[in-house]
């Protein structure tokens, strides 16, 4: 089931807290997309293992929170409004659509023999050439697909409801989360902030024999800074009240608009956490999935979520673009822009090859 973590709520605040990639146990292989679909996707399938329903996990009980370290608060900076730009229905609107267009589900597959759970979650398309960003606990089950390919079968899904369309190979897992969490999936009671905690996926290949896109719709990552208050479109594959059937079946995107109500920080006053309190988007298998502003700027990229009580209590957490650039850059001395900008994606996936396979040694290791 979906790890739980404690909030970045600050010093004197205690919530529930759950990775959002859900967990849940398949029925059988969705129906292929529709022929209208299949003719919009645009390079050849490569061939996947097929694990059969009767193999693969089964649901599990969401273990206890272990409280992780509180976050402090960010206060507004001398330069920054007091109250956030007006913004008008129409240009949010139209923000939140080419969000919801850019937001794929994961779907990862586990055989009962791997050790594993069978897992849903979100992901946002930040490079029209097909890159992904989706958290590192999601993009850990690649990195475990390539290590244990009979066991574990990854898909990229689109569309409402959610259909098999692309799969993908790892360009980036950040390597502090992998090796500050590798015990995650094994442990009951895991301890996280949603530090570090993303990953940069390539598709690679068509999952329903069809070429694939000369594009794809896509957000980019944003450079603006965003404060209390600033309305955001927020975009993800929930599934916290699906069961498996309909997780396959029926599972569609959601989009809601509300305000940032609080930033934290990870350092001492950067932006690192944007909080939304009481959203129908903080659900189960929302992780991964994204925070678009009025600019058409996806920044923030979902994490946790308190999923506790009613809907008006949930409360969701996303780190900021600030945030993974700056932790892409104390992993390896890049610039995260023109690192992913300057290479195709496959020879992205090559490059993190060697790191990739570090990964996989860290987490079957530890698990």
């Amino acid at each position: 089931m979906p790890r739980q973590f404690l909030p970045p709520l600050g010093a004197a605040v205690f919530a529930t807290i759950t990775i959002g990639a859900f967990v849940f146990s398949p029925h059988r292989a969705p129906p292929p997309p529709s022929q209208a679909a299949a003719v919009a996707l645009s390079a050849t399938s490569t061939t996947t293992p097929t694990l059969t329903t009767s193999s693969t996990t089964d649901a599990v009980a969401a273990p206890q929170v272990t409280p992780a370290a509180d976050l402090t608060p960010v206060s507004p900076s001398a330069s920054e409004p007091k109250l956030p730009p007006p913004v008008s229905n129409e240009v949010l609107t139209g923000a939140g659509a080419k969000l919801l267009d850019a937001t794929v589900n994961i779907l990862c597959i586990a055989r009962r023999t791997s050790g594993f759970e069978s897992i849903s979650g979100s992901g946002v398309i930040i490079d029209p050439r097909g890159l992904i960003l989706t958290a590192a606990h999601i993009g850990q089950y690649f990195l475990l697909a390539d290590a244990k390919p009979s066991s574990i079968t990854c898909t990229i899904r689109t569309g409402a409801p959610a259909r098999d369309a692309y799969y993908a190979k790892v360009a980036y897992v950040s390597p502090s989360w992998i090796e500050d969490n590798a015990k995650n999936l094994s442990e009951t009671s895991p301890k996280g902030t949603g530090e570090n905690d993303f990953a940069i996926l390539a598709i690679t290949s068509s999952a329903v024999h069809a070429r694939l896109p000369d594009t794809y719709p896509y957000v980019p990552l944003s450079h603006d800074t965003v404060i209390i208050g600033e309305k955001l479109a927020i975009s993800g594959y929930a599934a916290q009240y699906l069961h498996g059937g309909q997780i396959e079946y029926s599972l569609y995107p959601t989009i809601v608009f509300d305000s940032i109500t609080n930033r934290y920080t990870f350092d001492t006053n950067t932006v690192d956490v944007l909080s939304v309190a009481g959203t129908a988007a903080a659900q189960e298998g929302s992780s991964g999935g994204g925070m678009a502003d009025a600019q058409g700027g996806l920044v923030g990229l979902i994490t946790t979520s308190s999923i506790k009580g009613d809907i008006s209590d949930h409360i969701l957490n996303a780190i900021t673009a600030l945030h993974i650039r700056t932790s892409f850059a104390a992993d390896g001395s890049a610039n995260f822009d023109s690192y992913f900008a300057n290479s195709s994606p496959s020879a992205l996936v090559n490059n993190f090859n060697t790191e990739a396979h570090k990964l996989e040694k860290v987490l079957l290791e530890a698990n």
